[in-house]
């Protein structure tokens, strides 16, 4: 192992978890990471207490230098705080969430590292807001984790993000093309199943365009099929994993809060109701859940008082009989034999 510099410092407090890196040699070192460039990984570790210290005196550290190229891996040790902000990123804790990705990020090609995760979350909040600046700046983070990071599902990941962006940007011809591909090469359900939500994201994108060109659509005998044509397309990509993978629990509740949407677009608002009470009872701990009850709670009254499969079991149910239609019949008497 290369020679390792030493630069010791005081801090107050105490190290509540390490992190480990592993040498290549087969050494391993314990403290807490306080920095990392592309030569060097600053490492701190608490020093021993000096002989007759008092127990509540201040914690002495050493900032330790280690070569990258002597890393085989790091085990980064768990954050609480960050642990829980990944759980249900909201739209509201973007800043803070892109405040973490700038601390981390320097440590996305580490194997093991928790960045790539980071990055992917705040590019889904990046895209969630549904501005093209913020937009922009997903498809460069997601660009970036797509050729930096260590793992290769987060790649994967990234890239469905990156054409997700792309389509965001204005960019859905080149990502339709890209997703097509891959929903045609595939035969893993995850991939189809991502390929299938960038062509949704791209019809939904093309049908709110054409309609904002086109605000009269309706008289418009050109324009009128094309309409149809994408609002079904969109329904239905959207609607795929719910309707044949319902057990993919993250990807199924999403295409419902897609679908939802384009029902709410063109103001078909029960049936936007209908996705919401889906997701609420079949997939309640999910954060689409959580924005169908907040699209839930600005709905008017005469709205949530609809219920279109109460009303369809009803239409189908079989006509019940009159009271009269129910009471027991006096038997026919016989008629009088006339013969005789």
């Amino acid at each position: 192992m290369r020679a390792i510099i030493f630069l010791i410092v005081v801090a107050v407090g105490t190290l509540h978890a390490d992190d480990v890196i592993f040498m290549n040699n087969g050494d391993k070192r314990a403290g807490r990471i306080v920095g990392v460039d592309e030569k060097l990984i600053r490492l701190q570790i608490p020093l021993p207490p000096t002989p007759g210290a008092a127990p509540s005196g201040p914690q002495a550290f050493a900032s330790v230098s280690i070569p990258r190229a002597d890393v085989s891996q790091i085990e980064f040790a768990p954050v609480p705080a960050r642990e829980a902000l990944l759980r249900s990123p909201t739209p509201a804790q973007a800043p803070e969430l892109e405040t973490e990705w700038t601390r981390i990020s320097p440590w996305l090609s580490i194997p093991r590292s928790p960045a790539g995760k980071v990055g992917l979350a705040l590019g889904d909040l990046l895209l969630r807001t549904n501005d093209p600046t913020q937009a922009a700046k997903a498809l460069d983070l997601f660009q970036t984790i797509e050729s930096q990071t260590w793992s290769d599902d987060e790649k994967m990941l990234a890239r469905q993000g990156r054409l997700r962006a792309m389509v965001a940007t204005g960019r859905a011809k080149e990502a339709v093309a890209e997703a097509m591909e891959l929903a045609a090469i595939t035969e893993e359900p995850a991939v189809l199943i991502e390929a299938k939500f960038i062509l949704a994201e791209a019809d939904g994108s093309a049908l709110r365009r054409l309609v904002e060109e086109n605000p009269r659509w309706q008289e418009d005998v050109f324009v009128k099929p094309e309409h149809a044509r994408l609002l079904n397309g969109a329904l239905d990509l959207y609607l795929y994993p719910y309707l044949f993978y319902g057990s993919e629990i993250e990807p199924a509740a999403r295409g419902l809060w897609g679908a939802l949407q384009i029902y709410d677009f063109v103001g078909e608002k029960s049936q936007a109701l209908e996705c919401a009470r889906d997701l609420a009872s079949i997939y309640p701990n999910t954060k689409y859940a959580s924005l169908a009850a907040d699209f839930v709670s600005k709905l008017p009254k005469d709205v949530l008082a609809e219920d279109p499969e109460k009303q369809a079991r009803e239409d189908n149910a079989p006509a019940a009989q009159s009271p009269a239609d129910s009471a027991d019949k006096k038997p026919n008497e016989k008629e009088p034999d006339k013969t005789n």
